[in-house]
């Protein structure tokens, strides 16, 4: 296992809550923001210089930092963390906030990755989702980092949105494939989690969604991306290398209220209230709300778990064989798994992703 990290920071302001939204996430908020910045720099003192090859900035709103706080924010990381010098760093940034003075900063500090969060092509929808933004502002932001000097931009995307219809899903993809950014995102609009959409009773249709996704992978493959991970497509050489160590159950560092880490063995989560996770910091103390240690089982369950989210599949070792053998070959004989004996790997379907849910409560229980 590779001995740098993957480091995680956690910006949770943003103006307003979206609707879809179940995140750590503080509307508002703006005076607390030189605090938090202290903090995440206290934070990342106590990482002991650990060596970091790619640096993901997510949110809430990353971008509601102004240009002089997002220079500061990775000054911050520089000095504290050994920041590999070929690291993809990575930036969500709202379609609001694509004016070129943060941009600028962004560059100037190395973030060589943009991730635009759009979800729609239909400025209906991006309101009804409690979005700030609408399609032209978005098209506006994505043609200034161009310009500004980003080859490397993902765009988020979101289906099985209330009232959304196959031809309108459709019609973002077809709008978004005309732009041709490096990555795409596609995820079905989930309201198993507390949001405003969740309590509100809102349903989605799982055929439809079935029908979207299939369309999804469907067109984005045929335009030349790779759907290497359940939800997300890349041109070659543009797969996000960050979300690569989640999904390989690599280490990964995490900073900031909420953020979760993972050193290998044991699982952190911080604290995810404001208060709690300063107080800590301030008092020189680790934010750590929750540390599970992982069994043999445990590890070997999410290895296979979250291998079986990429397109190359999970490793299957004795130990796999040995505790989920028999759920293997339950979903093998269903047509849902592919077990290549060659490469001792188990790779699902593109049915099987579509049921991945059912498939890893299964693998966990």
């Amino acid at each position: 296992m590779d001995s740098r990290s993957g480091l995680y920071i956690h910006i949770p302001f943003c103006r307003v809550k979206c609707k879809f939204c179940h995140f750590a996430t503080f509307p508002g908020l703006k005076d607390q923001v030189p605090a938090y910045l202290d903090a995440l720099d206290a934070e990342m003192r106590l990482c002991g210089g650990k060596a970091v090859d790619t640096v993901f900035v997510g949110g809430g709103t990353p971008t509601f930092l102004s240009g002089e706080q997002i220079i500061s924010l990775f000054r911050s990381v520089k000095q504290n963390l050994q920041v590999d010098e070929n690291a993809e760093i990575s930036m969500e940034c709202n379609p609001d906030d694509g004016e070129p003075a943060k941009l600028e900063a962004m560059l100037q500090e190395g973030v060589n990755r943009l991730s635009f969060g759009l979800q729609a092509a239909q400025d209906s929808h991006l309101q009804s989702l409690g979005r700030t933004h609408d399609f032209a502002t978005f098209l506006k932001s994505y043609s200034a980092a161009r310009q500004a000097g980003f080859e490397n931009i993902n765009v988020d995307l979101m289906y099985g949105l209330p009232g959304q219809t196959l031809s309108q899903w459709r019609e973002t993809l077809d709008q978004i494939l005309a732009i041709a950014p490096e990555h795409i995102s596609g995820y079905a609009l989930d309201l198993d989690e507390p949001s405003a959409l969740s309590f509100q009773r809102t349903e989605t249709d799982e055929d439809l969604q079935a029908d979207m996704y299939e369309l999804l992978s469907k067109e984005l493959t045929r335009a030349g991306y790779s759907h290497y991970e359940i939800s997300n497509f890349a041109r070659p050489d543009f797969q996000c290398r960050h979300n690569l160590k989640y999904w390989r159950n690599e280490p990964c560092l995490g900073v900031g209220v909420a953020a979760a880490g993972f050193d290998g063995k044991t699982r952190h989560k911080n604290h995810d209230r404001m208060a709690a996770y300063l107080d800590s910091v301030q008092r020189g103390i680790r934010p750590v709300s929750e540390e599970t240690a992982l069994s043999a089982k445990d590890q070997s369950g999410e290895n296979l778990m979250l291998g079986l989210r990429l397109k190359e599949g999970a490793r299957i070792s004795a130990e796999t064989e040995k505790y989920y053998g028999k759920v293997l070959e339950k979903y093998r004989d269903l047509g849902l798994l592919a077990l290549s004996p060659d490469s001792g790997r188990a790779a699902l379907t593109l049915n099987g992703w579509m049921v991945s849910n059912r498939i890893f409560v299964d693998i966990l229980n």
